[in-house]
């Protein structure tokens, strides 16, 4: 996908699609007698480290 920012065009490496939750996902809590549902905690990828560049200067992201 190509994307601009301030005139300056650039190419997504990784497509980001938001995933909705599975049945398997909720779990049923209660708070004062009224049952409602809510999802599981996922836990989150782990991003790769990439070299990126800023005003002229390389390095590479600490993959946080």
């Amino acid at each position: 996908m190509l994307l601009s920012y301030r005139g300056s065009y650039y190419k997504t490496y990784a497509t980001i699609t938001p995933q909705l939750p599975q049945q398997q996902d909720f779990t049923t809590a209660k708070y004062r007698g009224v049952s409602y549902k809510i999802t599981k905690d996922t836990k989150a990828k782990t991003q790769q480290p990439i070299q990126l560049t800023y005003r002229g200067i390389n390095y590479i992201s600490s993959g946080n």
